[in-house]
């Protein structure tokens, strides 16, 4: 205990930098209290009300349970995503900051643009000096330039501070990159300290496993991978036939909260992924859930061929245990096909929906595969979704493009990290924490499952255990 009260009084002095610097960054590997640094900062060093801008709903439904936690007022400070924050402005004024997309669905390189263009209005710049003091980004490896760009505008007239991890940098992509961290460090200026103790591995009484990943940073910042001979991290080589039984024992071996952690880009093979969801796993979905808004998008914009082929990869995606029979019909009734089905089901079907993929057929074709024996629903907050927005369509008429971005913002603060059992991306897991952790991924996975700060992510993410399987064919 004394070792962890030498712990505390070393990250206080962490925190009065944040709360006393204009401008400035904290590196902060995974696990090592960077919210824990936000909160006491907040708490007990701010003067005014701080904004606290990060990535995710998840990230700000945690804070703000935290805050709640630590009995701090709300008056102290507003948390949200830089992409709502940026959202809420720019919807309200889309002529003054340029706007010209969808109000519906933001088209987000644009929306960080218009924002920037709106904080060059005084009347935009008075409105957010006078509601802050200061700002404190979480998760800054996770900027893409031009929300950098944004911060960087807001750091010109007030206080702000950046927590990050140049090693959790994995939201990029080809078309949005992140910032480099060079970048941030070189933007920022002042180094306000580090945070390096190992909190969440110290909670679960795993301290030494929690030194070990601290250990093998440079590992990582050199793109290698560690040793593990030795390591906490149990290793092995598994055959695709066999994995499977494989993760059926592991998950009642592991009695407590478990993730298995496939791909950063694509989901689990369809087999594996049904069979996890058989023996009660939740599939974790992104914010936006993007299968159901690509389905949307197509019943909403898209010509009968794009709609029906939306519909079938939405439908072959949300649901296991289809049998070849099953998706003859549905391919056929997807398309406006002619067939003459002997089932009194089916037949329903036909003769209620002849023009292809619609909203109705797509919520009908939910009911009648949930009828079906063996079947599994993989994207259950999808189809929950769906069915909401469908037959609200139905009675009011409201376009589904309007209908989709509703139950999104009411479902955005619900809390996707308590699933028991889950299964996830890096991208999916990120931010989150469970006991035990499998990680899923094949020889040559630099090619085809993500990338050593990806492989980083997953293997920070469980505090008890984490077992790496390798799959080979």
């Amino acid at each position: 205990m004394p070792c962890f009260l030498g712990y505390r009084e070393m990250s206080d002095e962490v925190y009065q930098a944040i709360a006393q610097a204009s401008y400035g960054f904290v590196e902060s590997p995974a696990g090592c209290g960077k919210t824990e640094a936000i909160i006491r900062t907040v708490g007990s060093y701010c003067d005014g009300r701080q904004l606290i801008l990060t990535h995710t709903h998840a990230g700000v439904n945690v804070l703000k349970q935290r805050f709640r936690q630590h009995s701090i007022p709300t008056e102290k400070y507003h948390v949200d995503t830089i992409a709502s924050w940026s959202w809420n402005w720019v919807k309200k004024y889309p002529e003054n900051a340029g706007y010209a997309g969808s109000k519906e669905i933001a088209q987000w390189k644009d929306v960080y643009t218009a924002m920037r263009i709106l904080l060059q209005k005084d009347f935009v710049k008075r409105g957010v000096a006078n509601s802050y003091t200061g700002i404190i980004v979480d998760e800054y490896q996770d900027c893409t330039i031009p929300m950098h760009q944004l911060i960087v505008q807001l750091k010109t007239f007030l206080p702000c501070r950046v927590l990050g991890d140049d090693l959790q940098g994995i939201f990029g992509f080809r078309d949005d990159p992140l910032v480099d961290w060079s970048t941030v460090t070189g933007e920022f200026v002042h180094d306000l300290g580090t945070l390096e103790t190992p909190y969440r591995w110290i909670k679960a009484n795993n301290e030494d496993f929690g030194h070990w990943l601290l250990s093998i940073r440079p590992h990582f910042h050199h793109e290698q991978e560690p040793d593990y001979d030795g390591s906490p991290v149990y290793r092995r080589a598994v055959k695709y036939a066999e994995l499977g039984p494989v993760l059926v024992r592991l998950t009642h071996e592991k009695r407590d909260r478990i993730c298995v952690i496939g791909p950063k880009s694509r989901p689990l093979p369809a087999g594996i992924e049904t069979g996890l969801v058989k023996n009660k796993y939740k599939v974790l979905e992104p914010n936006e859930l993007s299968a159901l808004r690509s389905l949307i998008l197509s019943l909403s914009d898209g010509s009968p061929t794009e709609k029906a082929d939306a519909t079938h990869d939405f439908l072959s995606r949300a649901y296991g245990g289809l049998s070849g029979d099953d998706r003859v019909f549905l391919e056929k009734i997807i398309r406006g096909k002619d067939q003459q089905p002997r089932r009194a089901d089916r037949r329903s079907l036909c003769e209620k929906h002849t023009q292809g993929a619609t909203p109705q057929l797509v919520f009908d074709l939910l009911g009648y595969i949930e009828r079906i024996g063996g079947t599994s629903c993989k994207l259950s907050e999808s189809v929950s979704a769906l069915k909401c927005i469908v037959e609200e369509h139905h009675e009011t008429s409201t376009d589904l493009k309007t209908l989709y971005a509703n139950e999104i913002g009411k479902r955005k603060y619900q809390n996707r990290s308590n699933a028991y059992r889950c299964i996830g991306s890096t991208l999916l897991v990120k931010g989150l924490e469970f006991d035990h952790v499998i990680i899923l991924r094949e020889t040559d996975w630099r090619q085809r499952w993500g990338n050593h700060k990806d492989l980083y992510v997953a293997l920070t993410r469980g505090s008890k255990t984490t077992t790496l399987l390798e799959l080979t064919s």
